[in-house]
């Protein structure tokens, strides 16, 4: 890449389109030469109080700046889409002509029939192109969203016939910050580390933000992986913007590691998803012309078709693809700070803005050279979207069940965000095993406009083109939230009810019983657990069910399985009318079924008075984070306790930890990573604490730190586990013979060895639902989403195997042979007593990205019920 020069030199040397000054970069750096600006329009120094690129811009300021720029042009229109998790403003800048805006609703409602096939339109050729730019994403990838500042103001200010072509010809939809939260944390770390003089040094504080940096939201979660997920307000926003629209094209600005040049798509050739049409790569191909013309004219370095790869539809760049539309990154080496050296020479923060501004005035000028084409393209898309549904060897598929209604209405909500097609079923149906209830259930019918995202949302892919992911490889919806669904071939007509509007929050109906001896509810319900938090955190004494009991409902009599939570009425110090009140609240809001019980004893199974009735106490976990710990992973866990089940939860950082007084924690958290700052001092205040009544949970490599650290019996499968002792000397040499490293080429190491990297896929366990781990969940089958190379042994314990992966476990993505010869059979889920505490091992993340609701009930199990665990026999 092209790199600024050293300082002293400045003054003596200028570039193409200007000098490059430290710091205090000049306006006249970033704008090409030829083009005129309204002075009437306010620069971004009017507002910031510095040209852009001299500091790192902050979310308040960029809003004032961009409510100033819109308040002044007539080509801007400006909205707020949502906020937040911090309840930042989510900006969207509505670009075109004024003529245009004026006509925006009629444009966008006639832009929107291209996607729909059979309806009458206006020609293609006609039609203004609709594109949508986005930046940072990630909030310490600052490059880019200083860059929407200048994108913004050339938009409002630039003057002549090539900006007056574009702004007739396009709508433009500049979402200039994805991440604000994230943002802002870094800006105040550069910002707050920039001295009078740079410092280019990577070793310098600046360059090295502390955990957990800037790139997450504000619960550290990767924004860019959420597209599809939609777990976010971030997101959930922006998508429902999105499908206001339907860009033809849209641009997805990031920043790489400072070594690096600049890239752009299109990504790796073998890597793209099968699903993404080849014209859309042909299309990619043609755009990129335009800004290699802009790099080369500043002699910028870059390149393509290396690295990065438009698979998992998920991102920013990739979930475009799906849609009939082109979606584009761009990745710049980041500056980090003000100032950075790298292989290429010293450049500053200025030289990265100014290519990002760059690349998106050639996005602009690419798109707007192929208006019709990429219209025409959408249209097309679409078109065979509903005839390839049509010829789909499925009708479609059902899905839900008539428990776990809040797992199937958390899937429902997800695909109603990206305009799926569902249908209620209007009669039950059996596909197999399966019963689908009317009332309860929905099928998806493949022939749609939608077909191929609601395709690759539905099925189990296991076979690929290519075996290099950079994201994960299988990201099936129903697998993963643990909602039942089957594929179906034919369903009757009559079957097939309304279409779905709205997913309305199953809540279940508000108890009576004022003359109740007790009231019951089944843990089977996602959001059980936070009804149970309810409980305890209003200090109503409330009891788990360790064993099945029957109750008498009317002239029936019901069965509650394992893991029912009782609260009887009779051995309370809060009062009757308060805890009716607080049972209303979870009935309606948490979706869970209230059984009134008018006796202690049972029709059938265990009385109210069992010591099977196992008292639960009010959870208060302590979560290590900072260095060493996956921020990613630690913020899972904050979300799902925080914002899911409303269950505060202490983090403290791992340098603190060790002298830390566990006794108040009944709960210690430790993810990937976390075990590294704890010293053997720590480790032996750990041993105490369980052996006198603490949980500790251990996910991923956490596993490995407590084993080796002899807070578990358990042990893993390594490489060089000794060979089977039945095997005579002559079979052993025959494998150490056949194990000798053969000859390889130099140049196909990458792709042998990433093919080994296990980047995310969904496997099969075996689940011990008789376990208190296991409560909640009617089948033994779990799908884990595993991201490892990490091999749990069974318990020696043979009762002490909550989850065991089968003999053929994989369900849907890639997983190289060896590995997944590795896997069969090892334990994803082990729980061991120990003192009057117990550990509990998952070397699988059952919380990844917030969006395994099939799993995330197996850690808040975990939680609510690792105390109540009993000594078995070994």
């Amino acid at each position: 890449m092209f790199q600024r020069l050293p300082l002293r030199l400045i003054a003596l040397l200028s570039l193409t389109l200007g000098s490059a000054p430290s710091f205090a970069a000049e306006l006249s750096y970033y704008l090409p030469k030829d083009i005129q600006y309204d002075p009437a329009i306010p620069k971004p120094k009017e507002t910031l109080g510095w040209t852009v690129g001299e500091w790192h811009v902050r979310h308040d300021l960029m809003t004032a700046y961009l409510k100033r720029l819109a308040e002044a042009s007539e080509r801007m229109q400006i909205e707020v889409i949502g906020h937040t998790h911090e309840q930042r403003e989510l900006l969207v800048l509505t670009v075109s002509s004024p003529g245009n805006l004026g006509r925006l609703e009629s444009i966008r409602k006639e832009h929107l029939k291209l996607t729909r096939p059979g309806s009458k339109h206006q020609p293609a050729a006609e039609q203004p192109l609709v594109i949508y730019m986005g930046y940072n994403v990630h909030g310490d990838e600052s490059s880019a969203g200083n860059a929407a500042l200048l994108v913004a103001y050339h938009l409002a200010a630039a003057q002549g016939p090539e900006i007056n072509e574009l702004l007739e010809n396009a709508v433009i939809l500049l979402d200039p910050c994805l991440n604000p939260d994230g943002l802002n944390r870094f800006a105040n770390w550069a910002n707050s580390h920039r001295g009078k003089n740079p410092v280019g040094d990577v070793n310098h504080r600046e360059h090295n933000a502390v955990w957990p940096a800037g790139r997450g939201n504000h619960y550290w979660f990767d924004l860019n992986r959420d597209w599809l997920l939609l777990q976010h307000p971030e997101s959930r926003a922006r998508i429902k913007k999105w499908h206001e629209w339907r860009p033809n094209v849209q641009t997805d600005f990031h920043e790489m590691g400072g070594h690096s040049t600049y890239f752009f798509q299109p990504g790796v050739p073998e890597r793209k998803n099968p699903l993404t049409p080849v014209k859309n790569v042909r299309l990619t191909e043609v755009i990129a012309g335009y800004h290699a013309r802009a790099l080369d004219a500043i002699g910028s370095l870059y390149y393509t078709e290396e690295r990065f790869d438009d698979y998992y539809y998920g991102k920013g760049s990739t979930y475009p693809d799906i849609h009939g539309a082109v979606g584009i990154l761009f990745e710049q080496a980041s500056s980090r700070g003000h100032l950075r050296e790298s292989p290429h020479g010293e450049f500053d923060f200025a030289f990265t803005i100014r290519n990002q501004f760059l690349t998106s005035l050639s996005s602009f000028k690419g798109a707007l050279a192929n208006r019709v084409r990429l219209l025409e393209y959408q249209k097309a898309f679409y078109e065979q979207a509903l005839e390839a549904g049509r010829k789909h060897e499925f009708a479609g598929f059902v899905f839900g069940l008539g428990r776990h209604k809040t797992r199937t209405w958390l899937l429902l909500e997800t695909l109603l965000r990206h305009d799926i097609e569902v249908r209620q079923l209007a009669e039950p149906v059996t596909v197999g095993e399966l019963a689908f209830p009317s009332g309860a259930a929905f099928y998806v019918p493949m022939k749609q406009p939608q077909y191929w995202l609601a395709r690759t949302i539905f099925e189990r892919q296991t076979d690929f083109p290519d075996n290099i992911f950079y994201d994960v490889s299988a990201w099936t919806l129903p697998l993963a939230m643990g909602v039942p669904y089957a594929p179906i071939k034919k369903l009757p007509r009559d079957a097939i009810g309304d279409r779905v509007g709205t997913a309305v929050f199953p809540s279940a109906p508000e108890p009576a019983g004022d003359d109740a001896y007790a009231f019951a509810f089944e843990w089977n319900e996602q959001y059980a657990p936070r009804a149970l938090h309810r409980l305890l955190k209003a200090k109503v004494r409330a009891r788990v069910a360790t064993k099945p009991l029957q109750i008498r409902g009317g002239d029936q009599e019901i069965e509650l399985g394992r893991g029912t939570i009782i609260a009887p009425l009779g051995i309370q110090d809060v009062e009757r009318a308060e805890i009716l009140e607080l049972l209303k609240t979870i009935a309606v809001e948490d979706g869970v079924k209230i059984h009134t019980i008018s006796s202690g004893l049972t029709p059938g199974g265990i009385d109210l008075g069992s010591p099977s009735l196992n008292p639960l106490k009010q959870p208060e976990p302590l979560l290590v984070v900072g260095s060493g710990a996956s921020a990613y992973e630690c913020g899972e866990v904050w979300h799902l306790l925080d914002r899911r089940t409303d269950l505060r939860v202490t983090m403290v950082d791992g340098e603190r930890f060790n002298g830390l007084d566990l006794a108040r924690y009944t709960h210690l958290i430790l993810v990937n990573g976390a075990g590294s700052k704890i010293t053997s001092s720590g480790v032996e205040k750990i041993d105490r604490w369980i052996k006198r009544g603490g949980v500790l949970i251990a996910t991923k490599n956490a596993t490995e730190w407590a084993a080796k650290n002899e807070l578990t019996k358990a042990t893993f499968k390594k490489e060089d586990e000794e060979k089977d002792e039945s095997m005579d000397s002559e079979e052993k040499d025959k494998e150490d013979k056949s194990k000798e490293p053969k000859r390889l080429n130099y140049g196909d190491h990458d792709k042998i060895e990433d093919a080994k990297i296990l980047s995310g896929a969904m496997f099969e366990a075996d689940l011990d639902i008789t376990h208190p781990l296991g409560f909640g969940y009617d089948s033994r089958d779990v799908a884990m989403f595993r991201n490892s190379r990490i091999y749990l042994h069974p318990s020696k314990n043979r009762y002490g195997t909550v989850a065991q992966y089968k003999e053929d476990p994989l369900l849907s993505g890639y997983v190289h042979a060896e590995e997944l010869e590795k896997l069969k059979g090892t334990a994803s889920i082990v729980a061991e007593k120990c003192g009057k505490g117990a550990v509990i091992l998952m070397v699988d993340n059952p919380n990844f990205r917030a969006y395994t609701h099939g799993t995330s009930k197996l850690f808040l199990n975990a939680i609510f019920f690792g105390g109540v665990l009993e000594k078995t026999k070994e």
